[in-house]
C-alpha cells in the first residue's frame, strides 16, 4: 500500500531530505501517520513533481496561482506550469507499483481526479488537519483511521455544559438536550440556546451558563420573559 501526500508552503531554506526540507503541525502529523500505516510514501511537490522522502532537494518558492495578497509588494512566487507539471506526476504515478491513497488538496490531485484514483480529501484548516492525523495514527485498522481523516467538520459544535436556571434543577448537556426537555412548560427558542453555548448571548428565558447571573435574572412584566437586572 502506497501513500502519497503533497508538499507544504513552510520549507527551511538550505538543502536537505525532502522529508526534513518541510516542516509545519500538519505537515508533521501527516508523515508520522504515512510513514506508520503505509509500505512506501511519496511527496508530490509543485516543483520536483513525484519525489521520493529521501531525495535531496533545494527549497523553492512556487506555486498554482499567484496570492491576491501580495500582488502589489513585489511576489517572486514562481507559477506552475499545470499542463507540463500534470503530464509528468501523471507518468509517474502510473509507474508505481501497487494501491495508491492520495493524501492532497484539490489542486494536487486534479490531475489524477477522472483515473480512478483513491483520494483521502484534507480539511481546510491544518490545525484541524494535525488533529485527525494525530487521532488515527492510535487507531489500528487504515479504513478506519482514513474514515476518522475525512469525517465532515460539525457546524458550529457545541459542548457539554452546565445550565442554571432561577427555577429549574442544573442541567448538564447541550442546548437541544435541553430544549427536549422543557420546550413544552418554556418558551425557549433552540437557536437562542445555541447562543448561550457559544456565548453570543449570556442568558435566554433563565436558562444560562453562568450561575452567578442567577441573582440578576428577573420576569419583565410586559413580555414575561427572563431579563438580566443592569
Amino acid at each position: 500500500m502506497i501513500a502519497i501526500i503533497n508538499c507544504v508552503n513552510k520549507k527551511y531554506d538550505k538543502a536537505m531530505a525532502a522529508k526534513d526540507l518541510y516542516h509545519g503541525i500538519a505537515w508533521d502529523a501527516k508523515v508520522a501517520f504515512v510513514e506508520s500505516k503505509y509500505d512506501k510514501w511519496y511527496i508530490l511537490s509543485a516543483k520536483y513533481g513525484l519525489i521520493s522522502p529521501n531525495d535531496i532537494i533545494e527549497p523553492y518558492n512556487i506555486s498554482f496561482r499567484k496570492d491576491k495578497r501580495f500582488l502589489n509588494h513585489h511576489d517572486t512566487t514562481e507559477l506552475v506550469n499545470i499542463k507540463e507539471w500534470s503530464k509528468q506526476v501523471v507518468e509517474q504515478v502510473n509507474n508505481l507499483d501497487g494501491d495508491i491513497h492520495f493524501h492532497l488538496g484539490g489542486d494536487y490531485f486534479k490531475p489524477f481526479d477522472k483515473l480512478g484514483y483513491h483520494r483521502i480529501k484534507q480539511l481546510p484548516n491544518h490545525c484541524l488537519t494535525a488533529q485527525r492525523y494525530k487521532q488515527s495514527l492510535h487507531i489500528d485498522d487504515l479504513e478506519e483511521a482514513l474514515d476518522n481523516i475525512i469525517k465532515p467538520i460539525p457546524k458550529n459544535p457545541e459542548e457539554d455544559v452546565w445550565w442554571y436556571h432561577p427555577v429549574y434543577e442544573p442541567f448538564f448537556g447541550k442546548s437541544y438536550e435541553l430544549w427536549k426537555l422543557y420546550y413544552k412548560e418554556t418558551k425557549l427558542n433552540q437557536l437562542d440556546l445555541k447562543k448561550v453555548n457559544w456565548g453570543r448571548i449570556k442568558q435566554h428565558n433563565g436558562f444560562t451558563k453562568d450561575k452567578s447571573l442567577l441573582n440578576k435574572l428577573y420576569i419583565h412584566s410586559n413580555s414575561g420573559m427572563y431579563r438580566i437586572k443592569k
